[in-house]
């Protein structure tokens, strides 16, 4: 990825993060010697008309809540090659899925957050705007006067103003956050699909992980968690959206009584600051599953981005070190994007280790290779007809060409299609990393089948547990 130097009158620093289908920069306005985050669509995109509408659409929505609760935009314009960028507020304490890693939040804190998180939410739907993808990550923390922090909601790339939610609508959202409404093609999801985020957010925020579905009671994994708040998020996460609260702000004020149970002020606060920590023959699944994979096409959202959000080299280090051993020969410049595959979901055998490993054995870590032979592309050799179901924001975005799989796009897709196939393999003997391998190169059905890996695979899955070994940490 290229460095920019500068987007208008803005200077460029530094890469935060990059995703599929667009980069955040860290830069600098020098007229009002600020920092700033630059969002800037990827160049392999700036020709496509859909895409590039909705990127714009997405600054627009933000500029239109212009709201402290809301990341805000302040400027938008064209490098001098054409890619779009638009200027927005730099959250210098990065997000809430960082602040998770190391553990949830203390219950009196995560009720604050959960309520300031809701009010966000009800700004959005006062305007009109559904989210549909609220989760850690796409939740941002900023430095506050007084010492305190502002909590901002971010990422629109999947938002919908409610006169569109009428149309056709895909799967689109995350696992473990997303309203069963918005696994099924046609599911018309509406505000109360956000109003399930808030319950699976508010859930993480006090356990440490998100809802199984379905949803035990919080209190179940955290047992000073009150009776009321375990009524309060249940009662959000209910698969019945008629069942659910039936507004953000109603939401949040019953959270603001049941959090009278553990002696919390119901009314805002500035939170505390705390620490951060940086915590496919596969793909010989055809066409003909398609309505399988459409479950899973979920898995993020368009604009979702991966990497250190400002956070230090020294941290990310010591964060990777808990997932990827030191010194090994994995590119440091994927493994912010392994780390967020290998840990995409809690399934025996994932890791940041075996994903690793995976790219080793299929490229070499090589981001250029192109096999037309077999179809396949990139650091992760995927087919570009299947690619199209595990790239963000899945079938809501056009299949990409050869030239546009990037280690950004391709690299998360690996742990959606294990965390969705993954699962198939539960009584499947053997390693469990070792079939979900076999599960990428063939499928998970060939696996299944064959009671592990099947023997043609086996060269390959030996490659792969090698690799691992040299990856996992001491």
């Amino acid at each position: 990825m290229e460095h920019p130097t500068a987007a208008g009158r803005y200077r460029i620093d530094r890469l935060l993060g990059s995703g599929g289908f667009a980069s955040v920069w860290l830069g600098h306005d020098p007229e009002l010697d600020s920092p700033v985050a630059i969002k800037i669509l990827g160049e392999h995109w700036t020709l496509r008309t859909d895409v590039r509408d909705r990127f714009v659409q997405e600054a627009r929505l933000l500029r239109r809540a212009d709201s402290h609760r809301l990341v805000q935009v302040f400027d938008i314009g064209e490098l001098p090659d054409g890619q779009p960028y638009f200027v927005m507020t730099y959250a210098d304490r990065g997000t809430l899925a960082e602040r998770l890693a190391d553990g949830p939040l203390p219950p009196d804190e995560a009720l604050r957050t959960a309520r300031e998180i809701s009010r966000g939410v009800q700004e959005l739907h006062d305007l009109g705007v559904v989210h549909r993808d609220l989760k850690p990550s796409n939740v941002l923390l900023r430095s506050a006067s007084g010492g305190g922090e502002r909590i901002m909601i971010s990422d629109l790339g999947i938002a919908r103003t409610e006169d569109h939610l009428s149309s056709l609508t895909l799967p689109a959202g995350s696992p473990g956050y997303m309203a069963p409404e918005q696994t099924q093609v046609d599911g018309a999801p509406d505000r109360r699909a956000d109003i399930y985020g808030l319950g699976a957010l508010t859930y993480h925020l006090l356990t440490g992980e998100p809802p199984a579905t379905p949803a035990r009671s919080p209190g179940e994994t955290r047992p000073a968690i009150p009776p009321a708040v375990n009524t309060v998020v249940l009662r959000a996460l209910e698969p019945d959206r008629e069942r659910r609260w039936a507004s953000a702000a109603e939401f949040g004020e019953a959270l603001a009584r049941a959090a009278a149970d553990i002696g919390t002020d119901p009314l805002p606060e500035p939170l505390p600051k705390r620490g951060r920590v940086s915590r496919p023959s596969r793909r010989r699944i055809v066409i003909a599953v398609a309505g399988a994979m459409a479950v899973a096409v979920a898995a993020a959202v368009l604009w979702g981005f991966t990497g250190r959000s400002g956070g230090g080299d020294s941290a990310a280090d010591e964060r990777d070190a808990r997932w990827l051993r030191p010194g090994s020969d994995v590119p440091a410049r994927y493994r912010d994007l392994i780390v967020q595959a290998g840990t995409w979901c809690d399934m025996p055998g994932l890791s940041p280790a075996l994903i690793a490993a995976m790219l080793k054995a299929e490229s070499g870590f090589d981001p250029r290779l192109s096999d037309p032979a077999k179809d396949e592309y990139g650091i992760a050799r995927w087919t570009p007809r299947v690619l199209v179901f595990w790239q963000p924001g899945g079938l809501d975005n056009p299949e990409p060409r050869p030239a546009q799989i990037t280690p950004e796009l391709s690299i998360p897709a690996m742990g959606r299609f294990l965390c969705f196939w993954g699962k198939d393999l539960k009584n499947v003997p053997g390693d469990p990393a070792l079939n979900l391998a076999a599960a990428y190169r063939s499928s998970a059905k060939t696996v299944v089948k064959t009671g592990g890996v099947p023997a043609r695979f086996k060269p390959y899955t030996e490659n792969v547990r090698r690799y691992m070994d040299d990856y996992r940490p001491r």
